[in-house]
């Protein structure tokens, strides 16, 4: 809360000082309530945490803008019956942001959502924070994207444009924690996760160059941080027992380098992106606690099929290097696959002169043998006023360690109502 005090200091104070001089001040939001309901009996929880969804959140946005730039304040105070059920404020942006340098240099201070990357809910190069509970609960997808404290600088008019972020602490992706909202259960003998923080070094960069050519556009990605999930497992004097050790994930050092292509092809838009992740911990892959490097690609297609009827199609990889290394330092124990798929299918149509949205997005991992398929149906109903109603479909086979198989339990029905001001 410390944090998110500062965050809410920072979007005050970035609207008193925003530029009175011919300024325009805009105030809209919405109020939401949102249920979920879990179809299946959680093995873990009784039926009074069947609901995985049960909230009421109110959001307002600010945005005062002068001559010299602007300051914009997004804050949502959330009641969730589905954890605490406390009432709590959290700043999702609150920046300063204006041009200078003969409009040259573009500068974005504060609290804000980050992203970059070709994917569609697939990321390769983009390794802002990610908030996974959010998007397997039902939550609107805006709610994937975690905010992050940072500078961002853009700089324009070079032979490429320039990206620049910088964050002085590290902000991990936020996932479903075990006795929460989903169907994990604490695995014994497990600490909670460390994070880095409080040194110049536990912070994190990033930087992105891009240009046109011709119809495309053709991106290059810098990161320094750590790998955004506590990967990584460490033994630690065990906090009930100091005399015994128990096991702490932690999230490893991770420089990645990648690059981008998108733009126009076979009648719609096609995209590929390439990454190499350098584990700075375990280059050589002989340490099987830590992550190995890998080299991750991502291929992609987006096309309209008839009229309001999309569909994208993407192929996902992932190759882990020095696979027998890995191997080997297991004596022979299975260190997962050295190759791993992902494909995933999205089908969006709209419909009642577009006041209906029908959307499907599967994923589907041949070799980590899980699925996932989101499900969505979303009416306006009149000028402000929205609803959605949409399912979360999880699948995986018997012994499956796959990103989806966690929640093999929490199959769910979700309800959004929304009224816009």
């Amino acid at each position: 809360m410390a944090a998110g005090r500062r965050s809410i200091t920072l979007a005050a104070y970035a609207l008193a000082t925003a530029p009175a001089a011919s300024a325009q001040v805009n105030v809209n939001g919405f109020v939401e309530g949102a249920w979920g309901l879990r179809t299946a009996r959680s093995p873990v929880h009784d039926d009074s945490r069947d609901w995985v969804l049960e909230e009421t959140r109110a959001q307002v946005r600010l945005q005062a803008a002068g001559d010299v730039g602007e300051a914009f304040v997004r804050l949502d105070a959330l009641q969730d019956h589905a954890a605490e059920g406390d009432t709590d404020l959290e700043l999702r942006e609150g920046f300063l942001r204006f041009t200078t340098a003969a409009g040259h240099l573009d500068v974005k201070a504060g609290r804000q959502a980050l992203t970059w990357g070709t994917g569609d809910l697939v990321f390769v190069n983009d390794l802002f924070p990610k908030d996974w509970e959010s998007f397997f609960a039902g939550r609107e997808d805006q709610y994937l994207k975690a905010p992050v404290d940072a500078l961002r600088l853009g700089f324009f008019g070079l032979p490429f444009d320039v990206d620049l972020v910088l964050a002085p602490d590290f902000t991990p992706d936020r996932l479903p924690a075990p006795g929460g909202r989903f169907s994990i259960d604490a695995a014994p003998g497990f600490a909670e996760p460390a994070q880095p923080g409080g040194e110049i070094q536990d912070g994190e960069l990033a930087v992105r160059l891009s240009r046109y050519a011709g119809d495309a556009t053709a991106s290059a990605y810098g990161y320094v941080g750590f790998f955004p999930t506590p990967s990584a497992i460490r033994d630690v004097p065990d906090p009930a027992d100091p005399a015994s050790t128990v096991f702490q994930p932690w999230h490893a050092p991770l420089h990645a380098w990648g690059a981008s292509l998108r733009g126009a092809a076979l009648g719609g838009v096609a995209w590929i992106e390439g990454g190499w992740y350098d584990s700075r911990a375990d280059r050589d892959g002989g340490d099987p606690s830590v992550p190995n490097s890998s080299v991750r690609y991502l291929a992609g297609h987006e096309r309209q099929l008839a009229t309001d009827l999309n569909a994208t199609v993407q192929y996902y990889g992932e190759w882990t290097m020095d696979h027998g290394a890995a191997r080997a330092a297991l004596s022979g124990g299975d260190p997962g696959d050295e190759f791993r798929h992902l494909v995933t299918l999205r089908l969006e149509k709209l419909l009642h002169y577009q006041t209906v949205r029908l959307s499907f997005f599967s994923f589907v991992s041949p070799t980590d043998e899980d699925t996932h398929v989101r499900g969505l149906v979303s009416y306006q109903i009149a000028d402000g006023v929205d609803a959605a109603v949409g399912a979360n479909v999880f699948e995986a086979s018997d012994g499956s360690t796959g990103t989806f198989a966690p929640f093999d339990a929490d199959d769910s029905v979700f309800v959004r109502l929304r009224y816009t001001y």
